[in-house]
């Protein structure tokens, strides 16, 4: 082979991949010679011409330089590439495989507490760590991980399958799924959104108290229906807010920066030549009649000058109400105020959600679970209805609700008026903010027969849930009252009638209301078949229903932790904390729960932790309801990280947010809900459930009902009995 067709495969040698080596022959396999060449590279840095003899070519230095330097370093560098590849595959793996190995190790670890000790409360204790750990760090689904104690409590003797799965379908089950598909009729005739814009438009125009109306719409609608829907409604209502005036602000800049303009283009030929302006028109532009008889006080003097001008309206410019904004926010364009601004919305309607969500009983996940250990471990004599939750819990919500909007205006909004802004300014952001809302209520068009129907139904739910056993009211026993045994009648009853009531009552007027214009105008509009409210197609797409697997999985766990012993196991553990006084008790639950539902689901913190409080409660002889009640509310109480909770992850979503800025105003958030939570378990927790009484309907009472230490508590208040604690 001669030089010139060498020196080119010499060269493209060096091209190829590190798997082969070309040469003059054909493909080699680079194993094949590759540690010969390596050693000859290197001991050809003292005579080249040997080399150049043994491989018989006439390539220059040059090129042999080149093609040796290539052969010393390819394998080196092809082994350390390797070397690391195989660093980062392994971690890799074990990282894609994380949920796995979890998934197998915990058994694997806690089998001891089976195969070693073997008695009842092990096997209780082997099926709650299990579970803990899958929901905590969600290794399975939470409802698949729910159904764990189907398999795991028969297969270890703890209860039977038939006892097991009676848990997943209880009363507090029932009450859960009837309130829920009233909250799906509620959202599928967008009853909710005509509301919060309603009420929106009531709250005025000030940013301020703007601010409040998001809160207070969204923290009564969270009530009712899931926290989720609620915020996934009404952050996309305070984003067009946002969006409305961050373009009314840029016009009232541009519209700045035109009379700036205006003006320097008025002022400089009377400043600098001299003449005198006699204005005679201004509509788009300035005619000036200048006198022309000669000089004045030596000023050249002009006939006449047109100046161009903009147009300056004293209204806002740029601005059309009738449209829409952008749907996307340039948030790193912003200014530092408005970037605030963003961020102060967003939070306060996913912090009013989580607030909301606790002042009924069927609001939110945690509340349910109580509902359910209760009446589970001591039935209906503990006194937790729809009615009395509510009257302990709403001034808490109030509460918070005011300390939540002052403490956003203090991080985000700030008490007093931006530097540089004027009053007309101000009215300009305010109106174009109230332009939104009403732009938006005016697309949802009148009230509908539907809609009308599914708010009657709704109210006559509500009061179902708060007349059924009114225990505020002395004296009175209720509509349960009226028929023969009250007792069987519960707050499930009334959810499931009033959600069979949707699938029956027409979902547009009937012949005889055709009197009316306005539902004979709807009437003609209405399809040919009578269609009820809801349809269980839409009722089964909206429902969620993994949450109500999870509510059953955590009974199943409380029922099958009573019935194996474990509980009373821990009974006997915390009795030596009795010295402790019962509101430091409350007040270090509720800091480790509300530190620890920031990482774990609310419903699964409070499934976890419940039935544990309430053994702890009879083992220090304190009124159960004292440490469950403070407990329950705290899982909802998650405010500094977005993966806390739903409403948290969905403003964390919009871009504007940053984990620092969730973190600063939820640690405070945090802090103020434990204080209030803690004043309110001891006062409204004396008038509703009387919490510093040890009851007779729980456990343990042999030992506690004689002592009944709950006399100490915070220093100066009085029990129910009369003592005061001094």
């Amino acid at each position: 082979m001669s030089e010139d067709e060498r020196k080119p495969l010499l060269t493209s040698n060096l091209n190829r991949d590190d798997d082969e080596i070309y040469s003059e022959n054909g493909v080699l396999p680079r194993r094949r010679d590759s540690g010969t060449r390596q050693r000859e590279a290197t001991r050809s840095q003292a005579g080249e011409s040997g080399e150049l003899k043994r491989r018989g070519s006439l390539v220059d230095k040059k090129d042999t330089d080149l093609h040796s330097a290539a052969m010393d370093t390819k394998p080196d560098h092809a082994d350390q590439v390797q070397y690391k590849s195989y660093n980062v595959n392994l971690l890799t793996v074990l990282w894609a495989y994380r949920k796995t190995i979890i998934l197998i190790a915990t058994p694997l670890l806690c089998l001891p507490l089976v195969v070693v000790i073997g008695d009842g409360p092990s096997r209780g204790a082997f099926v709650i760590i299990i579970m803990a750990v899958y929901w905590i760090l969600e290794i399975l689904p939470l409802a698949v991980t729910s159904l764990l104690p189907v398999v795991l409590y028969p297969l270890l003797g703890v209860q039977d399958s038939d006892d097991v799965c009676r848990n997943y379908l209880k009363d507090t089950n029932f009450l859960f799924v009837g309130g829920l598909i009233v909250a799906v009729a509620v959202e599928h005739w967008m009853v909710h959104r005509r509301f919060a814009l309603g009420v929106l438009l009531l709250m005025g125009s000030k940013l301020r108290w703007l601010m409040f109306g998001f809160m207070l719409v969204t923290a009564f609608l969270s009530m009712w229906i899931s926290n989720t829907a609620t915020t996934a409604m009404m952050v996309p209502i305070a984003q067009s807010v946002v969006m409305q005036l961050l373009d009314q602000r840029k016009a009232q800049k541009k519209k700045r920066e035109a009379q700036t303009e205006a003006t320097v283009n008025l002022e400089e030929p009377t400043k600098e030549i001299g003449v005198n302006v006699d204005e005679t028109a201004f509509n788009g532009h300035i005619n000036t009649a200048m006198d022309t008889s000669g000089e004045e006080d030596g000023k050249m003097q002009l006939n006449e000058i047109d100046v161009q001008s903009v147009d300056v309206n004293t209204e806002a410019e740029g601005v059309d109400f009738t449209e829409e904004p952008s749907d996307q926010v340039d948030y790193d364009a912003m200014s530092n105020e408005e970037r605030k601004l963003c961020k102060g919305l967003l939070l306060c309607v996913a912090y009013a959600a989580n607030i909301g969500g606790t002042a009924t009983l069927t609001g939110t996940g945690p509340n349910v679970v109580l509902s359910g250990v209760v009446d589970e471990l001591y039935g209906d004599e503990a006194g937790v209805t729809f009615a009395s939750w509510m009257l302990f819990s709403i001034p808490g919500t109030i509460i918070n609700l005011v300390l939540c909007w002052l403490w956003l205006q203090v991080i985000f909004i700030g008490f007093r008026r931006e530097t540089g802004t004027t009053d007309e300014q101000t009215d300009e952001e305010e109106k174009s903010a109230r332009e939104v809302i009403k732009r938006e209520y005016r697309k949802l068009g009148a009230w509908t027969w539907g809609q009308i129907a599914v708010v009657c139904h709704f109210i006559v739910l509500a009061m179902l849930w708060i007349f059924r056993n009114p225990t505020f009211i002395p004296g009175f026993a209720g509509w349960a009252g009226l028929f023969p045994v009250p007792g069987y009648l519960s707050d499930a009853t009334a959810a499931i009638f009033i959600s069979i009531c949707l699938f029956i009552f027409p979902a547009y007027p009937p012949w005889f209301m055709r009197i009316f214009k306005r539902f004979r105008q709807e009437d003609d509009k209405k399809p040919k078949t009578r269609d009820a409210l809801l349809d269980w197609k839409t009722t089964q797409r909206m429902l969620p229903w993994n949450v109500i697997l999870l509510l059953g999985g955590g009974f199943a766990l409380a029922d099958g932790t009573e019935a194996s012993g474990l509980s009373q196991w821990l009974a006997d553990q915390f009795k030596v904390l009795e010295f402790l006084p019962p509101w430091v008790f409350v007040l270090i639950i509720t800091v480790i729960i509300c530190f620890f539902t920031e990482f774990t689901s609310n419903v699964a913190t409070a499934t976890i932790f419940l039935p544990i409080l309430a053994a702890l409660a009879e083992s220090i002889c304190i009124n159960p309801l004292y440490i469950m009640l403070p407990a329950t509310i705290s899982c909802s109480y998650a405010f500094m990280l977005p993966v806390a909770t739903p409403p948290n992850a969905i403003a964390f979503a919009y871009g504007s947010l940053t984990v620092p800025d969730m973190m600063r105003a939820g640690s405070m958030m945090n802090v103020l809900g434990i204080i209030v939570v803690n004043v309110l378990i001891s006062s409204m927790g004396i008038v509703v459930f009387d919490v510093f009484n040890y009851p007779t309907w729980a456990g343990n009472q042999a030992v506690c009902l004689p002592n009944n230490t709950m006399t100490t508590t915070f220093p100066g208040l009085v029990t129910p009995n009369g003592t005061c604690v001094c």
